[in-house]
C-alpha cells in the first residue's frame, strides 16, 4: 500500500479517480463507475448524493453552499491523525445545523503532516459514512455529527438525531 492514502504500488502515476475506479471494478466487475477527472466546480452536475471528503475547509464550504439546495444526503468526512468527524446533513434541521461546523482555514488544527492521515482511521470514516448512507437508504434514524478519538477510545454523537416520518 503507497503511503497513506490506500491506492498500491501498480496505481503510482494513474489518476486517483482511475485507480478508484479500478480498484471498484476488481471487487465487482459488474460496477458500472464514471470517471470525471476533474476538480469541482459550482456548474457541475451531481447526483442526489454527496459525500465530501476533500482536504480544505473552504473547499468544504464551497461544495456545501453549491450542493445544500440540489442534494438529499450529504455527507462529511474529517479527520486529523487518529481522530474523524463525520456530519451528515440531509433534513431542514441538520442543514441549519451543518454550516456551524465550517470554520475559518486559520482556525484548524494543524498537526504535524505524518500525524494528519492514518488510513485505519480513514477505513472507519469511510465505514461511518456509508453506515450513515444505509440508515438513510432504510429510513432510519441517522447522527447528525458524530466524532471518533481512536487514541482516546471516545465516541462522541452530538447534534440531532435525525428521524424520518413514516
Amino acid at each position: 500500500m503507497v503511503a497513506s492514502q490506500g491506492y498500491f504500488e501498480n496505481d503510482l502515476g494513474s489518476y486517483k479517480v482511475n485507480a478508484t475506479a479500478d480498484t471498484c471494478q476488481n471487487i465487482n466487475p459488474r460496477l458500472k463507475v464514471q470517471e470525471i477527472k476533474q476538480r469541482f466546480g459550482r456548474g457541475m452536475k451531481i447526483g442526489k448524493v454527496v459525500f465530501c471528503a476533500v482536504d480544505g475547509i473552504e473547499t468544504r464550504r464551497l461544495i456545501w453552499q453549491s450542493v445544500k439546495e440540489k442534494v438529499s444526503f450529504f455527507c462529511d468526512g474529517r479527520m486529523n491523525g487518529e481522530v474523524l468527524r463525520v456530519l451528515t446533513a440531509c433534513d431542514s434541521e441538520s442543514r441549519k445545523q451543518y454550516p456551524a461546523t465550517l470554520f475559518r482555514p486559520e482556525e484548524a488544527f494543524t498537526g504535524p503532516c505524518t500525524a494528519r492521515t492514518r488510513i485505519y482511521c480513514a477505513n472507519i470514516a469511510a465505514s461511518l459514512m456509508i453506515a450513515q448512507f444505509t440508515r438513510y437508504l432504510r429510513r432510519l434514524p441517522l447522527d447528525c455529527d458524530v466524532q471518533l478519538n481512536l487514541l482516546a477510545s471516545e465516541l462522541n454523537i452530538a447534534g440531532a438525531t435525525i428521524r424520518f416520518q413514516s
